[in-house]
Formats: C-alpha cells, sequence, structure tokens
C-alpha cells in the first residue's frame, strides 16, 4: 500500500456520523473531480470510478443518506495494472441535491459551472477530505525506520490534488488559500499542490489523517537530525584537513630554516614552538598552546612568524 492510499484509508475511516451538510459537502467534492456523465436506456446517469471499491460504496450509503439516492455498483474488470476497477452510477437527480446541476424549462440537464463552497469549519473538513480521496496524491521520503532514514537524500515532500475542471480548481484555490495551495497545469489537468512539509502536516490535520501527520513529523525529525550531524562532520572534517595542511606548512619552515642555518639564531619563544610542532605534528593550536603555557593566538603567531622567516632570502 503506498502512503497516499494509506492516507486515503485513514480518512474514510474517520468519517462517522457525518451531519447532512458535511456529507454533501463531501459528496461534492467527489463529483466535482471524479463524476462522470453518461446516457443509456436508462437514461442520464452520474458515475463515479475508482480502483477503491469500499470508497464508491461509502459514497453510494452517504449518497442515500443524504438525497435518497443510492448508487450501483458494477465492475468493470481490471486495468493496465492489473488491479481491479468499479464503476458506481447514479440516478442523475443526484446533481440537483448536491447543487451542481439542475434542469431548464424544456427538462435538458443543465451542469453548473460554478458550486457552493463549504465555509463552516465541520463542512470545510467534510469537503478538503472528499477532494484528496477522489483527486489527491502525496508522497514523502520513504523511512525505514522511526527516524526518518530516506532510501533517497534527495527525496522531496509533495502533495496534490489534480482537476480536469479548471473554473473548480480555482474556485478551490481561491476559497482555501490558507491552505498554502500553488497552481500548475500538467497535461489536460489543473494541479493543486503543496512542497511545503510543514503546510504538508497541516493539510493532514485538516483532513483528520493524524497517523499520515506523526508519518510525516517524524520523518521531518529525522531528516532534521541526519542533516544537522552531516554538517558537524563535515565541519569537523574541514578542520582536521586544514589543521593538517597548516602542520606541514609549518614543520616544512622548520625544516627551511634549519637548511638556510638558521634555525639556531631563532629567540627561544620560536625554538620552543617549533620543537613542539616537530615531537607532534598531529596536535591543534589548543594542544600546541596548552603545552607553551600560552594562548592560543600566542602560539598562532609564533607559528606564522616561523612560516615568514623561512620564506625571507
Amino acid at each position: 500500500m503506498t502512503f497516499s492510499q494509506s492516507v486515503k484509508n485513514e480518512i474514510l475511516k474517520s468519517l462517522r456520523h457525518l451531519k447532512p451538510c458535511c456529507s454533501k459537502g463531501f459528496l461534492t467534492a467527489v463529483f466535482k473531480t471524479s463524476g462522470s456523465l453518461k446516457l443509456d436506456y436508462n437514461g442520464i446517469s452520474f458515475c463515479l470510478d475508482s480502483e477503491n471499491d469500499a470508497f464508491l460504496k461509502f459514497c453510494s450509503r452517504l449518497a442515500k443518506e443524504v438525497c435518497g439516492i443510492g448508487g450501483k455498483m458494477e465492475e468493470n474488470g481490471v486495468n493496465a495494472k492489473g488491479t481491479p476497477t468499479y464503476t458506481c452510477k447514479f440516478n442523475g437527480e443526484i446533481g440537483k441535491h448536491l447543487g451542481f446541476s439542475n434542469n431548464d424549462g424544456f427538462n435538458f440537464l443543465l451542469l453548473q459551472q460554478a458550486v457552493k463552497m463549504p465555509t463552516e469549519p465541520c463542512c470545510v473538513r467534510t469537503f478538503l477530505q472528499g477532494l484528496f480521496v477522489s483527486c489527491g496524491s502525496v508522497m514523502i521520503p520513504f523511512a525505514e525506520d522511526d527516524l526518518g532514514e530516506s532510501k533517497s537524500a534527495s527525496s522531496k515532500y509533495h502533495l496534490e490534488m489534480r482537476f480536469t475542471d479548471e473554473d473548480f480548481a480555482n474556485q478551490v484555490l481561491q476559497t482555501y488559500q490558507h491552505l498554502g495551495l500553488h497552481k500548475t497545469t500538467r497535461k489536460n489537468y489543473t494541479v493543486l499542490y503543496i512542497k511545503n512539509s510543514s503546510a504538508i502536516a497541516d493539510f493532514f490535520v485538516y483532513v483528520n489523517a493524524m497517523s499520515a501527520k506523526l508519518k510525516l513529523e517524524n520523518i521531518i525529525i529525522g531528516r532534521s537530525i541526519r542533516n544537522t550531524a552531516n554538517r558537524q562532520r563535515n565541519c569537523i572534517e574541514a578542520n582536521i584537513e586544514k589543521a593538517v595542511l597548516a602542520s606541514e606548512r609549518q614543520l616544512s619552515a622548520i625544516a627551511e630554516l634549519k637548511r638556510k642555518g638558521l634555525y639556531q639564531s631563532l629567540p627561544q619563544s620560536l625554538k620552543d614552538v617549533a620543537e613542539i610542532r616537530q615531537e607532534f605534528p598531529e596536535a591543534n593550536l589548543d594542544e600546541i598552546a596548552s603545552r607553551l603555557g600560552i594562548s592560543k593566538s600566542g602560539a598562532n603567531h609564533r607559528l606564522a612568524r616561523l612560516i615568514q622567516l623561512s620564506q625571507n632570502d
């Protein structure tokens, strides 16, 4: 099961004892994103297609409860991936109950370009739940453990909802700006997406997917810990490399002073630091300063003086 599927299943399990207004909000979101019109000998019907038969049965039950129109399940066979697919057909009258269709004076079905967007907090939640379950997906770095160790360091956080109706997508974008949604176009779809991990976590709270939120937060924390450790390791490695190069320059300077016959005429303070450096070539400035009983800056100044003298003709 993918992470997207687990989030959708968690959302569906959380939907219990919905108020009629919330049920209508959920169904409106589903039909506007996943619904299609079909005409056969029985007339016009609204259809929902999905690989998730439990989701379709849930929609059928809600429609029966709030609209008095239940759906009829049909199995379509398998798709290209070998996964069974299903269709749930609803009487065309359901569109009027949910506010996205009506009949003109000649009894022709007319689809509404704009729908009334929920604004009550409870209805907003179920509306967004319906959107994500019907047209949403989410990708996060794959975690092998609770600390969120990822198989791919380049993995990104990405949540999106894909719409065939651009006008409806724009309604969602404008009405729920607080979600931090962005818009793009991909092939024949309008896509609303979130790439910020904190905003995705907030969205999970909105749709009542708390287990998904906790998993995401574990991954965020794990990545933060790992990135901090990597930065510290890189800093330590850089400091070690810098210290080794400095030691090599200082030892080379001491050797050059001896070759030129200048070493014996050096002040005793410079001879002392030179002897410590030769005896402890891997020692850092703190260790050298401690052995000489001077400050770190003092030790650094004396070593720099050795290099300067070695370069004089």
